[in-house]
């Protein structure tokens, strides 16, 4: 597998969708699991992260960190990136290039041990799910399925399988 440091604009556009409020909620997650040691409004604090104007420049540099981190892994390199200044987009993000964009920085960015547990990771999880409900139609599809006509594009074929193996 080969990586290369994504540009700027795609790191730019990355935080520009992740600022954008949907349901007037901001971009949010939580890491790791409530251990008892704090009150739960406590922990969810701790645990809370965010993108906010405030926050995200800091997420930009986190996200070309990540990646540059990658491509030093991936190629024994050990060059630093550049300081990051974020340059924010404004306007309706198409959900799709989003999505694939999310999927090449993630792609570029998985070369190394510690990407798994990363803040970056997490990051990406989140604008992914932040994207799919955002895809026309997310809002009014079925949320249980009950017949399969609500998921099927045509007339839905019952196919039967033989259960004897």
């Amino acid at each position: 597998m080969s990586a290369f440091e994504v540009c700027n604009t795609h790191i730019d556009v990355m935080v520009s969708a992740a600022l954008q409020r949907r349901h007037g909620e901001t971009l949010r997650w939580y890491v790791g699991d409530y251990d008892g040691s704090e009150s739960y409004e406590e922990s969810l604090e701790r645990r809370r992260r965010e993108v906010t104007s405030a926050n995200a420049e800091t997420w930009g540099a986190t996200l070309l960190a990540e990646n540059r981190a990658s491509v030093n892994y991936r190629y024994q390199e050990d060059e630093i990136e550049a300081p990051y200044v974020l340059t924010e987009y404004a306007g309706q993000f198409n959900p799709v290039a989003v999505l694939s964009a999310v999927n090449c920085y993630e792609y570029q960015s998985c070369e190394h041990p510690g990407w798994k547990s990363s803040e970056a990771r997490q990051f990406c999880e989140a604008l992914r799910a932040r994207m799919i409900h955002a895809l026309p139609g997310y809002d009014s599809a079925p949320w249980e399925v009950t017949d399969a006509a609500q998921v099927t594009i045509g007339t839905p074929v019952k196919v039967r399988r033989n259960a004897s193996v």
